[in-house]
């Protein structure tokens, strides 16, 4: 894991003393006892998003052509700087625009390996997760299986072959994204937002492969109500966006504790725990980047932020390659379709071919994906019919075998059968 802590600065008699990885709280010139920090790396406000990009995250992206997942994710207070760290702007482009052109430039670099990327892009608002990418594609429940862990269900993937394509999704999912203004922020992130890569790559003329996940996680900022001024609608966006942190919080809390003493570990408490579970305890190589405010009105959330940094530099992930050796792998199932379609456009202009492939990789995928939508609404259907069916037995058998015959088939409005979904 890497901490990193940005900001700096001073008004009034209290100020913030930073070096190159230290921080400490000074009154009047003189140390506060218990407010010294130590991280990896601590930077000032005129640091550039590319120095730290390249000092924290280049080498979790650059380990994805060796099959390890990787997440970076910025953490603070609101109206601190984490989205414009994560996203950047024209002039100063931040870790996700930067980490996906990299992905594309070490892909081209790593000739001997073929490369099939996707990518998708969620948030989580109010406890709800949406999918950016489509609108209407709302409320998405987590799943969990053996061969794919933790997954969000519906979540639309696009397979994506240059970063122009990416970069062009994210502008999408930026305008679907939750904002709001508050008194400390005009433009302030009403969401958490997590945007994710998936990395399959094989060496040419093997069978086995990899995949790697990259979680790119802008969080929305912790908020103190009298100072956000946040009623209605913004103090319930508010409300959940602290209970989701605290609960971060816990679970950093118990991920740096002593293994024996460790216990439970909350990551089921809430959605983005639950989706970032073997990001923050698990197989991923991690980054935080805490992000703060200098100003001296502003001193106990800067505090608080420096102490969930230096609990989770404690944390200690085992990250291992992640190798595919079945022949279920989406690479693999692609290539002789692939190679089907070049036989077939052979001759044609190679821009139009592209196009076809990428066209029949995103078919497939989609089709993938209705597939285990209709699946698990049958199963749904079939488990809700035999609760009917058991709970008429019984209903029978209480009337004393009387002459009333009721069937499943009598209950064909679909809100009679979703009352039985709370027993």
């Amino acid at each position: 894991d890497s901490s990193s802590f940005s900001g700096g600065g001073a008004v009034g008699n209290r100020e913030w003393r930073i070096d190159d990885s230290g921080i400490s709280l000074l009154h009047r010139a003189v140390p506060v006892p218990g407010t010294s920090f130590v991280f990896d790396h601590v930077f000032n406000e005129s640091v550039t998003n590319a120095r730290i990009y390249g000092l924290l995250v280049r080498s979790l992206i650059r380990a994805a052509v060796d099959g390890f997942n990787g997440t970076a994710f910025a953490y603070g207070q609101t109206s601190s700087g984490k989205t414009f760290t994560m996203n950047g702007s024209g002039a100063d482009p931040g870790i996700i625009p930067l980490a996906v052109r990299d992905i594309f430039d070490t892909a081209a670099e790593a000739a001997d390996r073929v490369f099939l990327i996707r990518v998708s892009y969620m948030e989580i608002y109010n406890e709800e997760i949406n999918d950016l990418l489509t609108l209407g594609s709302e409320k998405l429940p987590i799943h969990e299986s053996l061969e794919r862990g933790v997954y969000v269900s519906g979540l639309r993937e696009e397979i994506v072959n240059n970063a122009e394509q990416v970069l062009q999704l994210l502008e999408l999912g930026e305008a679907n994204r939750h904002f709001g203004e508050t008194n400390m922020n005009v433009r302030s992130s009403r969401s958490h937002t997590i945007f994710r890569m998936v990395i399959e790559s094989s060496a040419k003329h093997q069978t086995n492969s990899g995949d790697a996940i990259r979680n790119l996680v802008d969080l929305a900022g912790s908020e103190r109500i009298p100072k956000t001024g946040a009623d209605g609608v913004r103090l319930k966006e508010g409300k959940h966006i602290n209970k989701s942190l605290m609960i971060l919080g816990n679970v950093i809390n118990k991920l740096s504790e002593n293994g024996k003493q460790r216990g439970h570990i909350p990551y089921r408490d809430s959605k983005l725990t639950r989706i970032l579970q073997s990001a923050l305890g698990g197989n991923a190589k991690t980054s935080i980047i805490c992000t703060a405010a200098p100003e001296e009105i502003h001193i106990e959330e800067t505090r608080g932020t420096l102490q969930f940094a230096s609990r989770a530099k404690c944390v200690s992930n085992c990250a291992q390659v992640n190798e595919i050796l079945t022949d279920a792998a989406l690479l693999k199932r692609q290539k002789l379709e692939i190679e089907e379609l070049r036989k077939k456009l052979q001759g044609s202009h190679s821009e139009d071919l592209e196009q076809l492939i990428l066209k029949q990789r995103n078919d497939m995928h989609k089709s993938e994906l209705e597939r285990d939508r209709l699946a698990m609404e049958l199963e749904e259907e079939r488990r809700l019919r035999e609760t009917l069916e058991h709970r008429l037995a019984k209903q029978k058998m209480s009337q004393n075998h009387n002459n009333t015959d009721i069937s499943v088939e009598q209950f064909a409005d679909s809100s009679q059968l979703d009352v039985l979904k709370t027993p």
